[in-house]
Order: structure tokens, then C-alpha cells, then sequence
């Protein structure tokens, strides 16, 4: 043991050479370790950059040993995913099943860690899956990289999933993490979830999160592309947000509207919302209103209309 604690020592001081020779001297002496000498100098040159060396230690390892535990498990895969062998991970991951060698958080980051590094994005969101069904808690910039990356393949369901998994294991999150999903969403389409993230956010914890153009740019892609039967909430949840409503987007939702009259109901709910929030439709979304009102009752409409005008006229001597 003290040689040991001797080479972990110098290992650490980044006096990797020294460590080697009393490593290579405690071989040579047969002194027994239970492997702990070969976790020290795996880790020592993996810290070092000298992934070859690493890899060939842990294959000497491996191929005098049966049986190891979680620790030297790790220190393994660490080297063989630090040197890219794509074989030798598998045959490792193997093994710790036939051992019943139960994976870690540092396991699960390893793997993680290399997948991305090898650009295989659905297979280390698998395996952040299961390290959050495991009930180990993951790490945020780890996060912040794979939602990264699966925004860019496309997979956009599954970095929402990644945000999710991050935003219920802590209290706090990175400011840029919010925006970075919500593009993502919003590229692929994926409103319900998009508007998910914006509701859960309050003025207060809005401040800065994310920014007016992203509210503006989700808003315009809901009121296209969303269901119908949330953009009353998604109007709701903006102005909570402390997003300004403009003209443009009330526009957007009455011309939804209009085409499809049996959401009669959500049209006149929003009429009788805005004046209450400040706000009014503007002359041409109130000609579009009154040219298409024999779809919704024209008395109803003109009784709304009449009081949105009203309102406007107070905001104005006011």
C-alpha cells in the first residue's frame, strides 16, 4: 500500500515517469495490489493525454483478470473510451453485466461523454435515459451538450426529454438551456412541448431566460403550425411571461379562427380577455372580425367589438 499512495501521490503532481517506475518496480517485486496499482496509472495517463498507454495497461489488466470491481470497471472504460475503442467499450460493458457490476453516475458520464465524442447522439441519449431511470442525477453541461447535438439531428423529442430529465434533478438551470429547447422545439415543430417551456416560466423567473425574439419567433410558429385549441393559452402564458402582444399575433390567431368556425367559443374568450390586459384589436383585425361575424353572431361580435373600441378610447386619454 505505500507504494501506492507513493505513485498516486506522483501521479497526481503530474509526475507521471516516476509513478511508471516504482508501478514497474512494484511488477517486478510481485507486489500485490488488488489491482489498485493499475487504476492509478490508467487514470495517471489518461489525466496526461497518453491514451495509448492507457488502453494497452487496461488490456494487460483485463487479460490477467477475471473479476474486478466498479472502480477498476470505470478506470477501464475511462481508457478505452479516452482512446477510442469502440470494441473494447462494448466487450467492457459486457463484462460488467456478466459480473453484475452495477454502473455508477461516473460510469454513465463516461459513456455519455464517449457516444457524443463518436457522434452516436441517439445512443448516449439512451444511455442518459438510463442513468436517469437509475436515479443518478446528470450533469448540466453534459446536457447542455447532447440537447446541442440531438437539435441537430433532428431528434428534437428526445432533447426535450434530456431537458427534462436536467430541469427535475435540480432547482436551477443554466439561463441558456431554456432558449437552446425552446429553438429546438420550435424547429421541430413540436409546439405543445415548446409552449410547456414557456408557461413554466413566471415574469420573475423570465428575466432574461429567454429573450423577445425567441417569445416572438415561438408565438408566430404556434399561432401557424399549434393546436387550435391552445392558442387562447399560449396568448395567456406569453403576456404572463412579460412578452408585449402585438397586433400581428392577435391577427394570426382571429385568421385561425375564422378558419374553423366551430371554435366559435375560443374566438369570443379571446375578445373578452384583451381589453382586460390592456389590449385591443386593431382596425383591419376588426374589419376581419365584422366581415366574417355571421360565422359567429354578429350581435355577440358587435357587442365585443364595441367594448374593445370603448377601451381603446380610455387608453388613449389616458
Amino acid at each position: 500500500m505505500p507504494y501506492c499512495l507513493l505513485m498516486d501521490g506522483l501521479a497526481k503532481s503530474r509526475r507521471i515517469l516516476e509513478a511508471k517506475s516504482i508501478f514497474e518496480e512494484m511488477k517486478k517485486k510481485q507486489v500485490k495490489s488488488d489491482g489498485y496499482c493499475y487504476s492509478i496509472m490508467i487514470s495517471a495517463f489518461c489525466r496526461g493525454g497518453l491514451f495509448g498507454e492507457a488502453n494497452q495497461l487496461a488490456r494487460d489488466f483485463e487479460a490477467m483478470n477475471d473479476k474486478y470491481d466498479l472502480v477498476m470497471s470505470n478506470t477501464m472504460l475511462c481508457a478505452y473510451c479516452r482512446a477510442g475503442e469502440m470494441e473494447s467499450v462494448m466487450r467492457m460493458m459486457r463484462k460488467m453485466d456478466e459480473l453484475a457490476i452495477s454502473p455508477d453516475r461516473n460510469t454513465f458520464h463516461i459513456l455519455v461523454k464517449y457516444f457524443c465524442k463518436e457522434k452516436l447522439y441517439l445512443l448516449a441519449y439512451k444511455t442518459m435515459e438510463d442513468m436517469h431511470n437509475k436515479g443518478h442525477k446528470p450533469e448540466e453541461e453534459l446536457c447542455s451538450s447532447l440537447i446541442f447535438h440531438l437539435g441537430k439531428i433532428r431528434a428534437h423529442s428526445e432533447a426535450f426529454s434530456v431537458y427534462n430529465m436536467l430541469r427535475y434533478s435540480k432547482r436551477t438551470m443554466c439561463k441558456a438551456l431554456h432558449e437552446k429547447i425552446l429553438h429546438s422545439l420550435v424547429a421541430g415543430r413540436l409546439m405543445k412541448d415548446a409552449y410547456v417551456v414557456v408557461k413554466q416560466l413566471s415574469p420573475q423567473d423570465n428575466q432574461g431566460l429567454i429573450s423577445k425574439q425567441s417569445i416572438r419567433k415561438f408565438a408566430t410558429a404556434f399561432m401557424r403550425f399549434g393546436n387550435v385549441n391552445l392558442i387562447n393559452d399560449v396568448m395567456k402564458a406569453i403576456h404572463s411571461s412579460g412578452y408585449k402582444i402585438d397586433q400581428e399575433l392577435f391577427q394570426m390567431a382571429v385568421t385561425r379562427y375564422i378558419a374553423e368556425p366551430e371554435k366559435k367559443e375560443l374566438l369570443l374568450h379571446l375578445l373578452q380577455w384583451m381589453p382586460g390586459q390592456g389590449y385591443v384589436v386593431d382596425s383591419p383585425t376588426r374589419n376581419v372580425i365584422l366581415k366574417n361575424s355571421h360565422l359567429f353572431g354578429r350581435q355577440l361580435i358587435a357587442e365585443m367589438l364595441s367594448k374593445q373600441h370603448s377601451r381603446a378610447k380610455a387608453l388613449i386619454s389616458d
